[in-house]
Protein backbone atom coordinates (compact mmCIF):
# COMPACT_ATOMS: atom_id res chain seq x y z
CA UNK A 1 0.00 0.00 0.00
CA UNK A 2 1.30 3.46 -0.92
CA UNK A 3 2.30 5.94 1.79
CA UNK A 4 0.89 8.77 -0.34
CA UNK A 5 -1.67 10.83 1.56
CA UNK A 6 -5.32 10.20 0.74
CA UNK A 7 -6.40 13.69 1.83
CA UNK A 8 -8.69 15.82 -0.32
CA UNK A 9 -5.83 18.22 -0.96
CA UNK A 10 -3.43 15.54 -2.22
CA UNK A 11 -6.06 14.00 -4.51
CA UNK A 12 -6.93 17.42 -5.88
CA UNK A 13 -3.30 18.14 -6.72
CA UNK A 14 -3.04 14.84 -8.61
CA UNK A 15 -6.28 15.46 -10.51
CA UNK A 16 -5.36 18.96 -11.62
CA UNK A 17 -2.27 17.63 -13.39
CA UNK A 18 -4.69 16.37 -16.06
CA UNK A 19 -5.51 19.04 -18.63
CA UNK A 20 -8.72 17.18 -19.46
CA UNK A 21 -9.89 17.36 -15.84
CA UNK A 22 -8.91 20.94 -15.01
CA UNK A 23 -12.19 22.33 -16.35
CA UNK A 24 -14.10 19.97 -14.04
CA UNK A 25 -12.28 20.91 -10.82
CA UNK A 26 -13.38 23.78 -8.59
CA UNK A 27 -10.55 26.22 -8.02
CA UNK A 28 -9.08 25.00 -4.73
CA UNK A 29 -6.31 26.25 -2.45
CA UNK A 30 -4.98 25.62 1.02
CA UNK A 31 -6.86 27.95 3.37
CA UNK A 32 -4.94 31.10 4.28
CA UNK A 33 -5.90 34.72 4.73
CA UNK A 34 -4.63 35.37 1.21
CA UNK A 35 -6.55 32.53 -0.43
CA UNK A 36 -9.70 33.46 1.51
CA UNK A 37 -9.64 37.05 0.29
CA UNK A 38 -8.64 36.10 -3.24
CA UNK A 39 -11.21 33.37 -3.88
CA UNK A 40 -14.04 35.17 -2.12
CA UNK A 41 -13.32 38.32 -4.14
CA UNK A 42 -13.25 36.26 -7.35
CA UNK A 43 -16.37 34.13 -6.81
CA UNK A 44 -18.44 35.84 -4.13
CA UNK A 45 -19.06 32.47 -2.47
CA UNK A 46 -16.62 29.82 -1.26
CA UNK A 47 -16.66 26.48 0.51
CA UNK A 48 -14.25 25.76 3.37
CA UNK A 49 -13.79 22.16 4.46
CA UNK A 50 -11.32 19.96 6.35
CA UNK A 51 -8.99 18.12 3.99
CA UNK A 52 -9.24 14.85 5.93
CA UNK A 53 -12.94 14.54 6.78
CA UNK A 54 -15.90 12.91 5.06
CA UNK A 55 -19.67 13.00 5.21
CA UNK A 56 -19.98 16.77 5.13
CA UNK A 57 -18.35 17.19 8.55
CA UNK A 58 -16.96 20.68 9.02
CA UNK A 59 -18.11 22.00 5.64
CA UNK A 60 -19.12 25.66 5.70
CA UNK A 61 -20.09 28.20 3.08
CA UNK A 62 -19.01 31.83 3.17
CA UNK A 63 -20.44 34.50 0.93
CA UNK A 64 -20.23 38.25 0.71
CA UNK A 65 -23.29 40.47 0.70
CA UNK A 66 -23.75 43.89 -0.81
CA UNK A 67 -22.91 45.81 2.36
CA UNK A 68 -19.41 44.27 2.76
CA UNK A 69 -20.61 41.81 5.40
CA UNK A 70 -19.95 38.06 5.38
CA UNK A 71 -22.56 35.34 5.73
CA UNK A 72 -21.37 31.98 7.07
CA UNK A 73 -23.62 28.94 6.70
CA UNK A 74 -22.81 25.88 8.81
CA UNK A 75 -25.41 23.15 8.37
CA UNK A 76 -28.74 24.94 8.56
CA UNK A 77 -27.36 27.74 10.75
CA UNK A 78 -26.32 31.10 9.36
CA UNK A 79 -24.18 33.73 11.03
CA UNK A 80 -23.35 37.21 9.75
CA UNK A 81 -20.08 39.08 10.32
CA UNK A 82 -20.25 42.81 9.66
CA UNK A 83 -16.80 43.23 8.12
CA UNK A 84 -13.45 41.50 7.49
CA UNK A 85 -12.12 42.41 10.94
CA UNK A 86 -15.08 40.61 12.48
CA UNK A 87 -14.67 37.40 10.46
CA UNK A 88 -10.86 37.33 10.53
CA UNK A 89 -10.53 35.47 13.90
CA UNK A 90 -12.98 32.83 12.66
CA UNK A 91 -10.95 32.27 9.48
CA UNK A 92 -7.69 32.12 11.43
CA UNK A 93 -9.13 29.36 13.64
CA UNK A 94 -10.05 27.42 10.50
CA UNK A 95 -6.51 27.89 9.19
CA UNK A 96 -5.20 26.01 12.23
CA UNK A 97 -7.34 22.95 11.37
CA UNK A 98 -5.98 21.92 7.95
CA UNK A 99 -8.81 23.26 5.83
CA UNK A 100 -8.98 23.87 2.11
CA UNK A 101 -11.01 26.57 0.37
CA UNK A 102 -12.65 26.31 -3.02
CA UNK A 103 -15.03 28.14 -5.26
CA UNK A 104 -18.62 27.27 -4.53
CA UNK A 105 -20.27 25.52 -7.46
CA UNK A 106 -23.83 26.71 -8.16
CA UNK A 107 -25.28 23.21 -7.90
CA UNK A 108 -28.31 22.25 -9.91
CA UNK A 109 -31.35 22.08 -7.66
CA UNK A 110 -34.36 19.79 -7.55
CA UNK A 111 -37.40 21.75 -6.41
CA UNK A 112 -35.07 24.37 -4.95
CA UNK A 113 -32.80 21.97 -3.06
CA UNK A 114 -29.20 21.43 -4.27
CA UNK A 115 -28.16 17.94 -5.29
CA UNK A 116 -24.90 16.24 -6.08
CA UNK A 117 -24.02 12.81 -7.38
CA UNK A 118 -22.24 9.71 -6.16
CA UNK A 119 -20.64 7.77 -9.00
CA UNK A 120 -19.10 4.39 -8.18
CA UNK A 121 -16.07 3.41 -10.27
CA UNK A 122 -14.46 0.00 -9.72
CA UNK A 123 -11.86 -2.35 -11.17
CA UNK A 124 -10.48 -5.81 -10.70
CA UNK A 125 -6.75 -6.23 -10.17
CA UNK A 126 -5.70 -5.96 -13.80
CA UNK A 127 -8.84 -4.71 -15.50
CA UNK A 128 -10.00 -1.29 -16.64
CA UNK A 129 -12.10 0.98 -14.48
CA UNK A 130 -15.87 0.64 -14.86
CA UNK A 131 -18.78 2.80 -13.73
CA UNK A 132 -20.89 0.39 -11.67
CA UNK A 133 -23.54 2.68 -10.22
CA UNK A 134 -24.66 6.26 -9.71
CA UNK A 135 -27.23 8.13 -7.67
CA UNK A 136 -28.20 11.65 -6.66
CA UNK A 137 -28.21 13.06 -3.11
CA UNK A 138 -30.72 15.86 -2.62
CA UNK A 139 -30.02 18.17 0.33
CA UNK A 140 -32.51 18.59 3.15
CA UNK A 141 -34.40 21.85 3.46
CA UNK A 142 -32.14 24.76 4.37
CA UNK A 143 -28.86 22.84 3.95
CA UNK A 144 -25.96 23.42 1.59
CA UNK A 145 -24.51 19.93 2.10
CA UNK A 146 -26.15 16.87 0.62
CA UNK A 147 -24.98 14.32 3.17
CA UNK A 148 -28.17 12.39 3.83
CA UNK A 149 -27.66 11.75 7.55
CA UNK A 150 -26.61 15.30 8.38
CA UNK A 151 -29.04 17.23 6.21
CA UNK A 152 -32.07 14.94 6.30
CA UNK A 153 -32.01 14.79 2.51
CA UNK A 154 -32.93 11.93 0.24
CA UNK A 155 -31.48 9.63 -2.39
CA UNK A 156 -32.99 9.43 -5.88
CA UNK A 157 -31.82 8.22 -9.26
CA UNK A 158 -29.79 10.68 -11.32
CA UNK A 159 -32.53 10.66 -13.95
CA UNK A 160 -35.14 11.62 -11.35
CA UNK A 161 -32.92 14.40 -9.99
CA UNK A 162 -32.55 15.86 -13.47
CA UNK A 163 -36.33 15.90 -13.82
CA UNK A 164 -37.62 18.85 -11.84
CA UNK A 165 -34.25 20.61 -11.98
CA UNK A 166 -32.79 23.37 -14.15
CA UNK A 167 -31.47 20.58 -16.40
CA UNK A 168 -34.78 19.00 -17.34
CA UNK A 169 -34.77 20.62 -20.79
CA UNK A 170 -31.39 19.07 -21.63
CA UNK A 171 -30.79 15.63 -23.08
CA UNK A 172 -30.49 13.26 -20.13
CA UNK A 173 -28.47 10.66 -22.07
CA UNK A 174 -25.84 13.28 -22.97
CA UNK A 175 -25.59 14.46 -19.35
CA UNK A 176 -25.14 10.88 -18.12
CA UNK A 177 -22.55 10.12 -20.79
CA UNK A 178 -20.50 13.16 -19.77
CA UNK A 179 -20.81 12.16 -16.12
CA UNK A 180 -19.49 8.67 -16.84
CA UNK A 181 -16.67 10.01 -19.01
CA UNK A 182 -15.41 12.44 -16.35
CA UNK A 183 -15.71 9.77 -13.64
CA UNK A 184 -13.55 7.36 -15.64
CA UNK A 185 -10.99 10.09 -16.38
CA UNK A 186 -10.86 10.78 -12.64
CA UNK A 187 -10.24 7.14 -11.73
CA UNK A 188 -7.60 6.75 -14.44
CA UNK A 189 -5.80 9.87 -13.22
CA UNK A 190 -5.75 8.78 -9.57
CA UNK A 191 -5.28 5.05 -10.15
CA UNK A 192 -1.51 5.04 -10.83
CA UNK A 193 -0.85 6.91 -7.59
CA UNK A 194 -3.09 4.61 -5.52
CA UNK A 195 -2.57 1.19 -7.08
CA UNK A 196 -4.15 -0.58 -4.09
CA UNK A 197 -7.50 1.16 -4.63
CA UNK A 198 -10.11 -0.92 -6.47
CA UNK A 199 -13.24 1.10 -5.57
CA UNK A 200 -13.79 4.84 -5.76
CA UNK A 201 -16.92 6.71 -4.73
CA UNK A 202 -16.63 9.93 -6.71
CA UNK A 203 -18.78 12.83 -5.53
CA UNK A 204 -19.67 14.88 -8.56
CA UNK A 205 -22.22 17.51 -9.51
CA UNK A 206 -23.98 19.29 -12.32
CA UNK A 207 -24.13 23.05 -12.11
CA UNK A 208 -27.22 24.89 -13.28
CA UNK A 209 -25.89 24.89 -16.86
CA UNK A 210 -25.27 21.13 -16.89
CA UNK A 211 -21.48 21.30 -16.58
CA UNK A 212 -19.94 18.36 -14.70
CA UNK A 213 -17.81 19.04 -11.61
CA UNK A 214 -15.66 16.77 -9.44
CA UNK A 215 -16.23 17.51 -5.76
CA UNK A 216 -14.11 14.85 -4.06
CA UNK A 217 -13.11 11.21 -4.26
CA UNK A 218 -13.61 8.67 -1.47
CA UNK A 219 -11.64 5.41 -1.45
CA UNK A 220 -13.87 3.78 1.19
CA UNK A 221 -17.37 4.85 0.17
CA UNK A 222 -20.44 3.71 2.06
CA UNK A 223 -22.39 1.40 -0.22
CA UNK A 224 -25.61 1.64 1.79
CA UNK A 225 -26.74 4.76 -0.07
CA UNK A 226 -27.56 2.52 -3.02
CA UNK A 227 -29.98 0.55 -0.85
CA UNK A 228 -32.09 3.70 -0.66
CA UNK A 229 -32.86 3.45 -4.38
CA UNK A 230 -36.11 1.67 -5.27
CA UNK A 231 -34.18 -0.71 -7.54
CA UNK A 232 -31.51 -2.58 -5.53
CA UNK A 233 -29.71 -4.06 -8.56
CA UNK A 234 -26.99 -1.36 -8.54
CA UNK A 235 -26.24 -2.07 -4.88
CA UNK A 236 -25.88 -5.82 -5.52
CA UNK A 237 -23.69 -5.23 -8.58
CA UNK A 238 -21.42 -2.83 -6.66
CA UNK A 239 -21.26 -5.14 -3.66
CA UNK A 240 -20.41 -8.13 -5.84
CA UNK A 241 -17.68 -6.20 -7.62
CA UNK A 242 -16.40 -4.77 -4.34
CA UNK A 243 -15.93 -8.19 -2.73
CA UNK A 244 -14.79 -10.10 -5.79
CA UNK A 245 -11.31 -11.61 -5.74
CA UNK A 246 -11.38 -12.38 -9.44
CA UNK A 247 -8.07 -11.96 -11.21
CA UNK A 248 -8.11 -10.89 -14.86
Amino acid sequence: MSNLSTSKWTKHKILRRSKKLQAHLPETEWLSTGSFVRLLSKYGQVIIKPTGSYGGNGVIQVRTSGNSSYEVQDGSRTRTYTNYEAISPFIKRKMNNTNIIQQRIPLATKHGRPFDLRVMVQRHTKSDWQVTGMLAKVAGKGYIITNIRRSGGRVVTVEKAIQGSELQGMQTSALLAELRSVALLTANQLGPSYRWVKTMGIDMAFDKQGHVWIIEVNFAPMLGLFLKLPNKSAYHAIKSFHTSRKQT
